[in-house]
């Protein structure tokens, strides 16, 4: 099955609907499966006293996090116009979720799929309202024990759910990127996996798909070297193409894993396969030595192995170097 490829434009459009659109667009260029934007109220992810990161502080001198985070913010009507350009080009369309008010707005819009973040795995009544909508959800597990993992699955419980490995680092150093943990996740909690990356560079989203990752999330910009948030661990064009790309052979690739070979590998035995030949001229009814036979391609008539049949046989003709060695030659 192709794993299914999410760009997460999430606030990589600095609040312009028309750079929301071009990311829309040039997303389904690169062969994703869906767009992801983040939704929420500025006051549920910060105040004006919030502190920022050592990485926010150097990427965002002079803005709050919480001016940020306004000015960020997309309305609902920006939304409902993204929702039909993104039905528009063919690509699905679904938000993460941050507080009560966003979920309504979702639930407005008729947005059947929604992603919960990973500071919001412990935000059981956020949890709990969502599981009565029914809806497909991504449930993002960064920072989350396995305890809080569980009690959250409970909630939300498992028929369309896909868990979704994740390190909250921005961005996730290679040597963090754990995909070990993925692949025990969906042990433990028999659920589909999929992996949230944030790192940079693409090699850990194709090492989750080489290990078994039904969805893969990476972050999605037009530009890397923008200033913002997300932008330098996110993915670019040539990067999410080419992730789509690993996605779609990865199977093909794989193959069935039939041991025996195939029609078109078993022609090729008549080029690469060794057989025998004679390596002097022979006479009528003399014997075969062994160093009278050579072993070399092309495949003829005799295996290698049938030179040990014919050692000591009489010859019914005479043969030249470099003739074909047949069974009709010998008495």
């Amino acid at each position: 099955m192709k794993t299914y490829i999410i760009a997460e434009i999430g606030i990589n459009h600095e609040g312009l609907l028309s750079r929301s659109k071009k990311l829309i667009k040039i997303a389904k260029l690169a062969g994703a499966n869906a767009v992801k934007f983040q939704l929420f109220e500025p006051e549920t992810l910060a105040s004006d006293k919030s502190k920022k990161t050592n990485d926010q502080n150097k990427l965002m001198k002079k803005e709050t996090l919480f001016d940020m985070w306004k000015r960020v913010k997309l309305s609902s009507d920006e939304l409902l116009i993204l929702k039909k350009y993104a039905k528009k080009n063919n690509i699905d369309f679904f938000c993460s979720v941050f507080d009560f008010p966003s979920l309504e707005i979702v639930k407005k819009l008729k947005i059947n799929t929604i992603k919960i973040a990973s500071s919001d795995i412990t935000d059981i009544p956020l949890l709990k309202k969502i599981a009565k909508t029914k809806m497909k959800i991504f449930l993002s597990t960064g920072m989350a024990s396995l305890k809080e993992i569980n009690k959250a699955l409970k909630i939300l419980g498992k028929n369309k759910l896909t868990l979704l490995h994740c390190v909250s680092l921005y961005p996730c150093p290679l040597n963090k990127a754990n995909i070990k943990r993925m692949i025990k996740l969906k042990k433990k909690f028999n659920v589909k996996i999929g992996y949230s990356d944030h790192c940079e560079g693409i090699d850990a989203s194709l090492i989750a798909i080489n290990n078994g990752a039904s969805v893969i999330e990476k972050h999605f910009t037009d530009d890397k070297k923008r200033k913002g948030a997300d932008h330098k661990l996110s993915a670019d064009f040539s990067d999410l193409k080419q992730i789509v790309e690993y996605s779609n052979s990865k199977d093909t690739i794989m193959g069935d894993g039939i041991i025996n070979p195939k029609k078109d590998e078993l022609n090729m035995r008549k080029f690469a396969r060794k057989s025998l030949f004679y390596d002097k001229d022979l006479n009528y009814k003399q014997k075969i030595k062994f160093e009278d036979i050579k072993i070399r391609r092309p495949f003829g008539e005799m295996e290698p192995i049938k030179i040990y049949s014919i050692i000591n046989k009489k010859l019914k003709q005479s043969v030249k170097k470099g003739e074909i060695v047949k069974k009709k030659h010998f008495m």
